[in-house]
């Protein structure tokens, strides 16, 4: 008889670790998994629920994963979303885990899971075969540039494009400059202000407001999971670039950046990225994450908001793209009211997080 998979909530030791238990799970952990990501959803009205799930192998050894749910609340009940995750080596029992213990779970709706998986027709049909729904693309994240770091330094630079390469040994040899400043609200400000250069001063795609940046890099730098790279191309003592990389799990994630649109010394962004991987490196992460490109078939498309973002981060390397969202349904009727007239009356009349749309 096959060996079914167990869900519980964390213990409170567990959520203390919970940035170093995310680093254990067979996904090795991301920032959406994360402590921080956890208390910034918080700005979001969304409340963490931190689960731990045991799951057999077919070696007949189980694993362990530690899943951040991100719980909200509209006019028809709750829902949990899981993102990026669970990720398990055999997704059956863990879908039956959390059906079981979720229906026991007063007022909720559904669960949407996303397991951190290579999108392929095969993997999404398995999943609807196991009773879920297939959803949207949620994260950014679901299509991205994302390195593998086990390679080392000399293999990684070598995989670049030709323009990358010349770039980085360009402003290195010029004499750009390359820091990783403290936090500090001066910091905070240096760096929104360089990311609303982008797009004429529109800023970047899906740009949040200023108090949701101050939350994220608040929390993430509080937890040690966090940090900031600005780039000098003079000595005005004023950044021409900046990228915030998050560290919590084992991939790194290139989160935000921005630059100044006069510089003295091209490059200087290439370096700040190859700068950030070499740390990662060096700390022992397995991936780094360019975060957020179009679907492939998109790629050239002018028109997609990632576009311009893209053309400077498919020359480190190629697109990945991984499963869309799915949902895991505990009261269909109601869901399906939800999905088909409620949803667009409630949103209309008072804004909320995205993650049920």
């Amino acid at each position: 008889m096959p060996i079914a998979a167990s869900v519980r909530r964390a213990s409170s030791d567990e959520i203390v670790e919970w940035d170093a238990l995310i680093e254990t799970n067979p996904d090795g952990g991301h920032m959406v998994q994360s402590l921080a990501f956890a208390q910034t959803k918080r700005f979001d009205g969304l409340e963490p629920v931190f689960l731990v799930i045991d799951a057999p192998v077919p070696d007949g050894a189980t694993e362990r994963i530690h899943a951040l749910a991100l719980e909200g609340k509209v006019s028809l009940g709750r829902y949990w979303y899981l993102p990026m995750g669970p990720t398990a080596t055999d997704m059956a029992p863990v879908v039956a885990a959390l059906r079981s213990f979720a229906a026991e779970e007063p007022g909720l709706l559904v669960v949407k899971i996303e397991p951190h998986l290579e999108r392929s027709p095969e993997r999404i049909n398995e999943l609807v075969a196991l009773g879920l729904e297939q959803s949207r693309d949620m994260q950014v994240m679901t299509h991205t540039v994302v390195l593998d770091l086990t390679m080392g330094e000399e293999e990684l630079f070598a995989s670049f494009s030709q323009m990358i390469r010349r770039q980085v040994r360009g402003a290195t040899k010029k004499g750009y400059r390359v820091e990783r400043p403290e936090p500090s609200p001066a910091t905070f400000d240096r760096m929104y202000a360089m990311m609303l250069t982008v797009a004429g001063g529109k800023g970047m795609a899906g740009m949040r407001e200023r108090a949701y940046y101050d939350e994220f890099w608040g929390a993430f730098t509080a937890n040690g999971t966090g940090r900031f790279y600005f780039g000098y191309d003079d000595d005005s003592g004023e950044p021409q670039s900046g990228i915030f990389v998050t560290t919590a799990g084992r991939t790194v994630v290139y989160k935000d950046g921005g630059s100044r649109p006069d510089r003295k010394i091209n490059g200087g962004s290439a370096l700040l990225l190859w700068t950030a991987m070499q740390d990662a490196i060096a700390d022992g992460k397995l991936a780094f994450d360019l975060a957020g490109t179009p679907p492939p078939e998109r790629a050239d498309d002018p028109t997609h908001p990632f576009h311009g973002l893209a053309q400077f981060k498919l020359r480190f390397g190629q697109i990945s793209s991984f499963l869309p969202s799915f949902d895991l349904v505990l009261q269909p009727m109601r869901h399906r009211l939800w999905e088909r007239v409620v949803r667009r009356i409630e949103w209309r009349i008072k804004k909320g997080p995205d993650t049920l749309r």
